[in-house]
């Protein structure tokens, strides 16, 4: 069963927003999110220009820079494929059962410079026991140039997304620099760091630690900052693991997708489709179908079934989950070669129930 095209965040953010009407002109948009750039003096040493944005209330001024960010990483994600991935409930309950931290973080190869991840059924809140749930994930393959031009840092950008987001973290975000700082609910994992990123936490870690930039003009007091600070932090602390389990498993040579039509995609395309009898009369058709706003779901992890094993008769455990991990094996001749393996994680004895949280046995 495939899911309707328009119920995943990235072609809901543009219906609700008209992005694509925005694209013609993005400067007039711009303006309109965050103001027209205006001549700024204080004295000698601040002077130069600022933008205005009228009088507004400041929660609307918020939600247009909100808005606005979305808008630059939706557009990328237009540009490149407007790719989406959807993992399975499964597969997702493994993932999240996945040790991860201690992995070397340049294992980690993307499929696209940029895609989405449908997390719904991650069921994953933005803040513990919260009733407002992370819908999916933005990933972004990121080069951050040399002043002489040069790539030399990379870094993989995450920008979790949910429809009820701003209206609810408004009173959050209006302490952000706009322009500088991301939400509390994105992330930027340095793969490359001058040699001084070496694992996944390091890179986590990183992330926490710059997540309050230092604007020119910062008139934010210490508690302000420490106050950001411990809400992002909680935040990645919550989310990183899985998702970047979700990235883990992408990156396997054994990764298990699917591409299906969304089940809105207008019947006389599945018609046109179904009659296109030759590789070149479905290229023009798939061209159409392009043309006309869909794109192919990737499904992840359809044929994945949850792992248990029953108890032994010469003892009695309680259920409980054996976690899972990652291991990059060695392989080829003169073991040049490596590949990215999953030891899937196992509930043991889930006959007798589902397995508590906390009470969780892990391999080595």
């Amino acid at each position: 069963m495939t899911n309707e095209y328009l119920e995943y965040y990235p072609n809901k953010l543009a219906k609700d927003f008209k992005f694509d009407k925005h694209l013609k002109n993005e400067k007039r948009f711009q303006e309109y999110c965050r103001g027209k750039e205006i001549p700024y003096y204080k004295d000698e040493g601040n002077w130069g220009t600022k933008l205005d944005i009228g009088n507004i209330p400041i929660k609307e001024a918020v939600k247009r820079a909100f808005i606005l960010q979305e808008f630059g990483v939706w557009k990328e994600w237009k540009n490149t494929g407007k790719n989406i991935f959807n993992f399975s409930k499964n597969l997702t309950e493994l993932l999240k059962e996945t040790n991860v931290l201690d992995l070397d973080i340049s294992i980690i190869k993307l499929p696209y410079k940029n895609f989405y991840i449908d997390l719904t059924s991650a069921k994953i809140p933005f803040e513990e026991n919260g009733s407002e749930f992370i819908e999916g994930a933005f990933i972004t393959d990121e080069n951050y140039d040399a002043d002489n031009g040069d790539s030399f840092e990379r870094a993989i950008g995450v920008d979790f997304a949910g429809k009820d987001y701003i209206e609810k973290y408004w009173k959050i975000n209006k302490n952000l620099c706009w322009d500088g700082d991301r939400g509390f609910h994105s992330m930027t994992l340095f793969l490359e760091k001058n040699g001084d990123l070496r694992t996944i936490q390091d890179a986590i870690n990183f992330d926490k630690k710059g997540f309050v930039g230092e604007a020119t003009f910062d008139e934010r007091d210490d508690n302000t900052k420490i106050e950001l600070y411990l809400i992002h932090k909680q935040f990645v602390d919550r989310t990183i693991n899985f998702i970047i389990n979700c990235l883990l498993y992408l990156t396997t040579k054994d990764v298990d997708i699917e591409k299906e039509y969304p089940s809105d995609l207008p019947s006389y395309l599945k018609t046109k489709l179904n009659k296109a009898n030759t590789k070149r009369k479905k290229e023009i058709v798939e061209t159409e179908i392009i043309k006309g706003g869909f794109t192919k779901i990737k499904y992840v992890g359809r044929k994945i079934k949850s792992n248990y094993i029953s108890n032994t008769p010469d003892r009695e455990i309680s259920t409980h989950w054996r976690k899972g991990h990652w291991r990059n094996q060695k392989i080829g001749e003169n073991l040049l070669e490596s590949k990215l393996i999953w030891i899937i994680p196992t509930i043991v004895n889930k006959e007798k129930g589902e397995p508590k949280k906390g009470h969780i046995y892990e391999i080595k």
